[in-house]
């Protein structure tokens, strides 16, 4: 009996320190994560009320609201953004045919249709945006140029700096690649048994879709729609070239003028950004409601699995004919007469003349080798310090019972509700307002901060999918080993997840190179990204040397592309 005891206590004790240091570790957490989450959103409510702007005095009231809401820019600058939302069922009514032929139908040319929706998906806006203009302006777009020897036709067809223009835009260069991106791993994990049985009881196709694909996958779907949704209500990069000629703001744009004025109203753009943030998180707690009241919704048994894809029809071809055409229209050439027009004398008129002269200015600019050192920096260090601090929050989640645990999890979803410019100006009336805190303004620390915020639900919920496939009794045994919690989780939990860490840092990697509406205001003269000096040339009119860069950020795009798909698709785009 004494021996049995003997042998009992070791795990008893152990258990209990365990679970001691994992309150601790929990505890810590919990208020990090909320330092970083949390804390911002405080930071903006309570900020809309101090109309003392800057100043040490702090002075509360509601003049920051009224002057706001009473401002027509401001009630205008809501209504097109709701208006430009249109984008997001549009983009869904296209995208699930899409992945359903990439996915279920497998159709011919499908690996260069992923490819280059991922290529897009990695590519910042601006560089599209800019080719856009080279076909569609009024003026000069060649699109337009050549309509005009059309009979019947004197005048430009189509405008980019309108609403179908900004809407055209963002279709078909982010919301449906993104959309795609999002809805095809709940197509590939759909049990084709359920298709199957229907077209066995003589359902057709629309039938099928109507009846057991699109309700199986309703989940993802509406996941897709929330997400598009609120990216939809923080972009402002193409809003700002194309809605400004044409007096088209919306809500982000008008954050980013009341900021930039002189002096800056930082009340009436926090009480702006309070309005659409509580509008946002509203949004994100229906998403949650709805999802747990559908619960697990399984695609996959464990028993008569078929993953295969349709048999192919044959009409296959024919769509597949319709999705190359359309990602080369839509992704490849605006970005090849983006090309074009940077070796141009004179952007936006080809007949001008060609010139390298452009590319040498650029590439010998001090400012653009610091742009390029500031990007590098800044993707390594949120890529490196974000996936160490993602895979320790996703191991909290997963393989602890602490208190507080639910917490973390809805602390490390907030950022989804809170866009980018938000995120921004929280941080940036932080810096500019807390002692010691100010001290890092014009530092690359508060876009470091920034970002991983920004980065931090994708990045654990990867991880945090991957570190359910890894059984913990390979951490057990190291433990019974006699290693502790910082030898075992760097030397057994992180190499099991390194490919899943490969995947998460390319995406944040590519996250912070793409980003302009997350840092635009935090960013100082001597810490802009490559993205930013872009933006920051193409508002000032110098399009010639934003295109140099658009091409230069493309190739790097396309590399990142072609290393995400090396890596053994882990990132969920191949079958």
């Amino acid at each position: 009996m004494q021996l049995r005891e003997a042998l009992l206590a070791p795990p008893v004790a152990f258990e209990r320190t365990r679970l001691d240091r994992e309150t601790i570790l929990g505890g810590a957490l919990l208020i990090i994560i909320g330092c970083l989450t949390f804390a911002p959103v405080v930071y903006v409510l309570v900020s809309s009320f101090d109309v003392s702007g800057l100043s040490e005095s702090y002075r509360f009231g509601l003049e920051g609201w009224q002057d706001a809401f009473s401002n027509p820019k401001t009630l205008s600058s809501i209504g097109y953004s709701f208006l430009l939302s249109i984008r997001i069922p549009i983009a869904i009514a296209a995208a699930f045919p899409i992945a359903w032929l990439l996915v279920r139908v497998q159709i011919p040319g499908r690996h260069f249709i992923e490819r280059s929706l991922w290529f897009g998906f990695f590519l910042p806006t601006i560089p599209l945006t800019m080719g856009w203009i080279l076909l569609l302006d009024r003026h000069y777009g060649l699109l337009n140029e050549a309509a005009k020897t059309l009979p019947f036709i004197s005048g430009p067809i189509f405008s980019i700096y309108s609403v179908p223009g900004i809407i055209w835009v963002h279709l078909s260069a982010t919301t449906i690649p993104v959309m795609v991106i999002l809805l095809s791993p709940a197509l590939r994990q759909l049990d084709s048994a359920y298709e199957e049985a229907a077209e066995t009881s003589g359902a057709g196709l629309l039938t099928t879709l109507r009846t057991i694909t699109i309700p199986l996958v309703a989940p993802a779907i509406f996941t897709a729609f929330i997400a598009g949704l609120i990216r939809s209500l923080e972009v402002f990069e193409i809003e700002q070239l194309l809605g400004t000629p044409a007096n088209i703001f919306v809500y982000a744009t008008r954050i980013y003028d009341l900021i930039n004025w002189q002096p800056p109203l930082y009340p009436q753009a926090m009480a702006l950004s309070s309005l659409f943030l509580g509008i946002l998180v509203v949004v994100a707690l229906i998403y949650q409601r709805y999802m747990m009241r559908i619960g697990n919704r399984a695609t996959l048994s464990g028993k008569g699995v078929r993953l295969q894809p349709k048999v192919r029809p044959w009409w296959a071809y024919a769509a597949s004919g319709v999705l190359i055409f359309y990602v080369c229209v839509s992704i490849f050439l605006p970005l090849f007469i983006l090309i074009l027009g940077s070796f141009t004398e004179l952007f936006g008129f080809f007949t001008s003349g060609w010139t390298l002269e452009h590319w040498r200015e650029v590439l010998t600019d001090r400012t653009f080798v610091n742009a390029t050192v500031n990007s590098i920096a800044l993707g390594l260090l949120v890529g490196g310090i974000g996936i160490f601090l993602y895979a320790l929050i996703a191991w909290v989640l997963v393989r602890t019972r602490i208190p507080g645990r639910a917490t973390i999890s809805l602390l490390v979803w907030l950022p989804w509700a809170i866009p980018g410019l938000v995120l921004g100006v929280t941080l940036l009336t932080l810096m500019l307002n807390v002692p010691l805190i100010n001290a890092f303004y014009g530092t690359l620390v508060p876009l470091v901060i920034a970002m991983i915020i920004k980065d931090m639900p994708i990045g654990v919920q990867m991880l945090r999918t991957s570190l359910h496939q890894v059984s913990p009794e390979l951490e057990e045994a190291a433990v019974v080993a006699g290693s502790g919690f910082l030898t075992t989780f760097f030397r057994i939990t992180l190499p099991l997840l390194m490919p899943m860490l490969v995947s998460v840092f390319l995406l944040v990697f590519m996250a912070t190179l793409r980003d302009i509406s997350t840092i635009v205001l935090l960013a100082s003269a001597g810490t802009r990204t490559l993205s930013l000096l872009m933006f920051e040339y193409a508002t000032a009119g110098r399009f010639e040397s934003a295109a140099v860069i658009g091409v230069l950020i493309a190739l790097i795009s396309l590399l990142f592309t072609s290393i995400a798909f090396r890596i053994g698709g882990k990132l969920g785009i191949e079958s």
